[in-house]
């Protein structure tokens, strides 16, 4: 599945999976943000600084397509640990040495290229004429049950 155009998001399509989740009442996102699943209750909602990111999305959710109720629409999101997704940093400039270090989510559409704390990201290149760095979702410490 193609993804929309924009500046962060699907870099390649490995044939990883595409799950369909419900929708958090009033949730909005851009087309290549990362998605997280609400605390508890499991509808996905775009991610802050220091999410947990459930995947990416694959494409925009605006307060138009939104549900007024929490899971009445579901939306794609691309899942796998293998597709590679690219992404500005929150801050700074990318460099070579981020390459195989881990990182966190900067925000909904940007990594922040100083952290570990989650190390949700594998950087596995950078683009440095374009201040990016490409990353592959590392499998999350969930909390149990």
């Amino acid at each position: 599945m193609a993804a929309e155009d924009y500046d962060h998001g699907i870099y390649r399509d490995l044939g990883d999976g595409i799950h369909y989740v419900p929708v958090l009442a009033s949730a909005t996102w851009a087309a290549g943000d990362f998605i997280e699943l609400t605390d508890g209750s499991g509808y996905a909602q775009s991610s802050d600084a220091g999410d947990l990111a459930y995947g990416v999305a694959v494409s925009h959710m605006t307060s138009d397509m939104s549900p007024s109720t929490s899971g009445d629409i579901t939306a794609p999101v691309y899942v796998g640990y293998n597709n590679q997704y690219i992404y500005p940093p929150d801050t700074g400039t990318v460099t070579l040495a981020l390459r195989q270090k881990k990182m966190d989510i900067g925000g909904a559409g940007t990594v922040n290229i100083d952290a570990s704390t989650d190390g949700i990201l594998l950087c596995v290149d950078v683009d440095i004429p374009n201040n990016k760095v490409i990353v592959q979702l590392l499998p999350a410490v969930w909390a149990g049950v």
